[in-house]
């Protein structure tokens, strides 16, 4: 894969079910989300997510590396397969920290609306997200989320 080039659905499904979120979904029900997912290509430096914005809209990192920080406080990196603003794209909220590239990244940006319309028809794809996000919550480490600063 590429940063230039625009990838093909069944690629875009390879992306997706790297990812944890959606690894858990067969891959032929991923076709659907692939065909939702909008390419954003970033230089490296770009803040496309800054904590506090209101947003409906999770990216998959295609390809390339993001730094998760608070201010210039380090979260932590994320490289290709990771996902960030997961619970956006179910619950649209502030976010709780920025992200910057720190290398020309490809991501698949999916957004609340047509991901929850897909979810109504595709019980099985809403049922794997579920259970996949409420494994990671109940495997977070409660003090971070607590202690994170303003």
């Amino acid at each position: 894969m590429t940063l230039g080039d625009e990838l093909l659905t069944v690629e875009r499904v390879a992306v997706l079910h790297r990812t944890e979120l959606f690894g858990a979904v067969p891959g032929h029900a991923l076709v659907p989300v692939a065909r939702l997912v909008e390419e954003v290509r970033v230089g490296a430096g770009v803040t496309f997510i800054e904590r506090g914005a209101l947003e409906d809209w999770l990216y998959v990192i295609a390809d390339g590396a993001v730094r998760v920080h608070v201010g210039e406080q380090h979260i932590r990196d994320i490289g290709p397969g990771g996902v960030v603003g997961d619970l956006a794209v179910l619950v649209p909220a502030p976010r709780s920290a920025s992200v910057t590239s720190t290398a020309p990244t490809l991501l698949l940006r999916l957004r609340h609306k047509p991901f929850a319309e897909l979810l109504e028809d595709r019980p099985e794809i809403a049922r794997a997200v579920i259970a996949t996000l409420a494994r990671l919550l109940q495997s977070a480490p409660v003090a971070a989320v607590d202690q994170a600063p303003e």
